[in-house]
């Protein structure tokens, strides 16, 4: 709960300071911890309530974000959109995971870092573990390569609008294919174009939905 708290401070203070927050409290929540982890040997008495907290209540808050979508918004949206963003998630993940093992990660590490970098972060990290068989460390490893990767694509993508000539609509679809988390996406969106919020919003919502197919399959 302590570094819980902390880490919403410290996102409110980004957000007071920057006006928005680069670090969402989730991934400042995860640094805190594994600092304090490697400060501090917790004893047996922790383990029931790490445990519970690594399972049930991750795989409830997965089970909230689908809660969060609503299929009317899904189906005004139109099946081509919904065909686009598969393909191009189906891509994303082959080709993160060809870098990944050509730059020497193994296999589970290298699937994880695909599917958060493709589909929804650290939701879809955590949906994958299991499933692959990941173990602790190749989870907070890859959370840690999305969030850095994040990170860069927000900086980075706002360049492309006056390079490439997008335009609002146009950048609003490629930050909600390309930038891992919904925050991310409004940070990244909203200094374009109020549009460019709304049209990137939605393509990310529709990208989430492509983490039950990949669960499925792996």
């Amino acid at each position: 709960m302590l570094v819980t708290a902390v880490a919403i401070s410290l996102e409110a203070a980004e957000e007071r300071v920057f006006g928005r927050a680069w670090l969402e409290a989730l991934v400042l929540a995860i640094v805190l911890g594994t600092a304090l982890r490697t400060a501090w040997n917790p004893g047996q008495r922790f383990f029931p309530g790490i445990a519970f907290g690594a399972k049930t209540v991750l795989e409830v808050a997965i089970v909230l974000l689908g809660a969060s979508l609503s299929l009317t918004t899904l189906l005004a949206a139109g099946p081509s959109l919904l065909i686009g963003i598969a393909g191009v998630v189906a891509l994303a993940i082959a080709a993160s995971y060809g870098i990944g093992r050509a730059l020497g990660l193994h296999p589970r590490l290298a699937i994880l870092v695909a599917c958060g970098n493709s589909i929804c972060g650290n939701s879809a990290i955590a949906a994958t573990a299991p499933v692959i068989g990941a173990d602790g460390e190749d989870v907070t490893s890859s959370i840690a390569f999305t969030a850095v990767l994040g990170i860069l694509v927000v900086l980075g993508l706002p360049l492309l609008v006056p390079l490439l000539g997008l335009s609002p609509m146009q950048y609003g679809v490629l930050a909600g294919l390309t930038v891992y988390a919904v925050p991310q996406v409004l940070a990244a969106t909203a200094p374009v174009a109020a549009l460019s919020v709304q049209v990137g919003t939605l393509v990310k919502l529709v990208r989430v939905l492509m983490l039950g197919p990949v669960v499925l399959a792996l």
